[in-house]
């Protein structure tokens, strides 16, 4: 999607699947969603079991969406395409076309781990350098990285992981994408806390935060509150649901509060892990229950 008016057209339109409580007119960055405060997205790893029985083919995704949830924010997880095609600029550019095509804004990449340790540093890096080319040719502004912070010393893992994170940062922003560091890869990465000081010692433009609920090891909450100030886009994890439909993991209205007096602002991503329900049942379960808490 690199025509602008194009993207600005499609944005304004589809922040209205939005969310009560969510009509204020801010961005989440200079390219994307520039109309509603939060918009709903979907992760393609939501639908790993459709991919993975070859009922839905990993390019029919951006319109699969659009037609059963209503939902026009993607993003694309490395594991959901094909393994043969992950560095095939056709492919590539053919999934690009599908998600114009779509009317979906394709806005993230999910990538693997950086291993910030001394010895694993380089070759991981080298992984994680290979997402972004790939995200430059799909038009995704954000690469989601996993951090494996070593050992489980706060400020030697601190040092590493920013020793690890400045070189791929730079990279980033020469390639104008954006580093998302999810939480989960390590004991010390599974802290929203000990993330938020690794983005404010690198203080990099081009890293910042992706809270992923079902991650937080410690407590979501101060996770998650840890993570909001640094934070670029939101995965909701979803497990299961009770006979309310409420999410008995976590507390969902509770999270949805959080994050509505923060300034936050952008894409609250589902990412359905649950085996109780089916793909698309999981997925609307999901945006039910957000809108809900929302509201």
């Amino acid at each position: 999607m690199n025509n602008p008016i194009n993207r600005r057209s499609f944005l304004e339109s589809t922040g209205k699947i939005a969310l009560a409580g969510s009509a204020f007119p801010v961005s989440l960055t200079a390219k994307h969603h520039k109309k509603m405060r939060f918009t709903l997205g979907l992760s393609q790893y939501s639908l790993r079991a459709l991919l993975k029985d070859g009922s839905l083919d990993a390019l029919d995704f951006p319109k699969f969406t659009v037609d059963q949830f209503g939902i026009k924010a993607i993003d694309l997880w490395e594991g959901g395409l094909p393994k043969d095609k992950l560095d095939d600029p056709k492919y590539l550019a053919t999934m690009r076309k599908k998600a114009d095509q779509a009317g979906t804004d394709l806005f993230l990449l999910m990538s693997g781990a950086l291993d910030a340790s001394a010895k694993k540093r380089v070759a991981s890096t080298a992984k994680i350098s290979a997402s972004f080319d790939r995200a430059v040719q799909l038009g995704a502004p954000m690469v989601r990285v996993f951090l494996k912070a070593p050992g489980t010393d706060p400020v030697a893992g601190l040092q590493a992981s920013v020793e690890a994170l400045k070189p791929l940062a730079d990279e980033a922003a020469k390639k104008n994408l954006t580093i998302a560091i999810e939480p989960g890869a390590s004991s010390l990465s599974q802290k929203g806390a000990f993330l938020a000081e690794v983005a404010t010692k690198l203080k990099h433009p081009a890293l910042k935060l992706m809270p992923d609920f079902g991650k937080l090891k410690d407590n979501v909450y101060k996770g998650t509150k840890a993570m909001l100030p640094h934070t670029v886009t939101v995965s909701c994890k979803m497990h299961s649901f009770d006979k309310n439909g409420n999410q008995p993991d976590f507390d969902y209205p509770r999270l949805m509060k959080m994050i509505k007096q923060s300034a936050y602002k952008g894409i609250l991503a589902i990412e359905w892990e649950g085996s109780a329900l089916e793909p698309v049942a999981g997925v609307k379960a999901s945006k039910k229950l957000i809108e809900k808490s929302l509201s």
